[in-house]
């Protein structure tokens, strides 16, 4: 079998030698139309010129220091401080609520989807014990301002995990009402 594979090869090989193959006619090329380019000229760019700096103040005279102050005249006394006895008037103290914690909302997957960013504000009562109380919505609105209700349930569910140092007036905690806080909501970049 072998044998008769290569005789078929030689037959073909003898047969294509024999043959007068002749190159193919090159085609002609389109001619192309000469670029003529304009004539540049180099741009010059003037720097404005630089203003004159200001005057300078006028220096300033030294002044003269008294020297009869002797510091060994000065007495010098250690020792340990003393206390009166007497206790602070927590009566006087009154101080505003202090955020003590406060968790990064969820991004809602539907405000993702549709690619929306916005923000929510929020109102809520601060308890005496710092918790927060009664949150609600305010008003939620998209990037241009818009009302949106997308973004409501994930501020409030943030809303009800701050933690404050309630509100003191005259040294007592005491709950604050009407509180309220704005929670933006922004895609990354």
């Amino acid at each position: 079998m072998a044998l008769g594979v290569t005789g078929l090869l030689l037959l073909g090989m003898s047969q294509l030698i024999a043959t007068d193959l002749q190159e193919p006619p090159a085609e002609i090329l389109p001619t192309i139309a000469p670029i003529h380019m304009p004539e540049m000229k180099p741009t010059v760019i003037r720097e404005t010129r630089v203003t004159k700096p200001q005057e300078l103040p006028p220096p300033m005279t030294p002044s003269t220091v008294d020297h009869t102050v002797e510091p060994g005249d000065m007495p010098i006394v250690f020792q340990s401080p003393t206390t009166t006895g007497t206790k602070v008037d927590t009566s006087i103290v009154t101080a505003d609520p202090m955020p003590i914690y406060k968790p990064a909302p969820r991004y809602p997957r539907r405000a993702i989807a549709k690619g929306l960013e916005g923000y929510v504000v929020v109102e809520f009562t601060i308890s005496k014990n710092g918790s927060v109380k009664n949150p609600s919505v305010v008003g939620g609105y998209d990037a241009t301002g818009a009302p949106t209700d997308v973004f409501n349930q994930s501020a409030l569910k943030a809303v009800e995990r701050f933690k404050y140092r309630p509100t003191v007036v005259d040294g007592k905690p005491v709950e604050k009402h009407g509180v309220r806080n704005r929670i933006s909501y922004k895609l990354a970049d």
